[in-house]
């Protein structure tokens, strides 16, 4: 008799607690931190703008883009914003660019658009570090122009002392912050391709 008291009083006390846990509101998700482009998306920007015919490596030169130099070394920042704007509709992937108008609406007070371009820059940088070490011709940095090696030279104070190429790769000698004297690897092979295609005969 006792037992079975203590059996009834058990699947009583089970009965409870389990309409008590149903009962209890279920915990509500952790937040996640919001999907951003990967690395792998602005590869795909990259190679997908290399890919285009006519491409052309060097953009460093174009006069567009030096007019925008022209007006920062005036400091005429509202008229390299404006001329910025047009130019990164023709050439996305400009790091250099991006980052020089990420600088400049911060000090016209545009932190949205500021945080933008800022995004686009470290969404190159990440693009291009996240193809290898650099340390090595074999685990080079793929880059699909000149003007790449020297955003990521810049971004992370490297000074340039020499540089060489060899075979697909450049191989830039630099000197860290920290005084010590390292070799960067490149892998240019694009750039090398474009080049040579803009300079072979035209096929009849």
């Amino acid at each position: 008799m006792k037992t079975a008291s203590l059996a009834a009083l058990l699947v009583l006390t089970l009965t409870l607690a389990s309409l008590s846990h149903a009962q209890e509101p279920k915990a509500a998700a952790a937040p996640k931190v919001p999907a951003f482009p990967t690395a792998d998306d602005y590869t795909a920007l990259r190679m997908a703008f290399a890919a285009q015919p006519g491409f052309n490596p060097f953009w460093n030169m174009d006069t567009e883009r030096s007019a925008i130099f022209t007006a920062i070394r005036s400091k005429d920042f509202p008229k390299a914003i404006a001329l910025a704007r047009p130019w990164l509709e023709k050439v996305p992937v400009d790091a250099e660019v991006h980052y020089l108008c990420g600088h400049f609406l911060k000090k016209t007070g545009d932190i949205p658009g500021s945080m933008q371009h800022f995004h686009c820059f470290y969404g190159l940088m990440r693009s291009i570090t996240s193809t290898g070490d650099g340390k090595t011709a074999k685990t080079a940095w793929k880059v699909i122009s000149v003007s790449e090696e020297y955003a990521l030279l810049n971004e992370i104070d490297a000074e340039l002392i020499d540089q060489s190429l060899i075979d697909n790769c450049d191989k830039m000698h630099v000197k860290l912050p920290d005084g010590t004297e390292t070799d960067f690897y490149f892998d240019v092979s694009i750039s090398l391709g474009a080049t040579a295609s803009q300079f072979a005969p035209d096929k009849k």
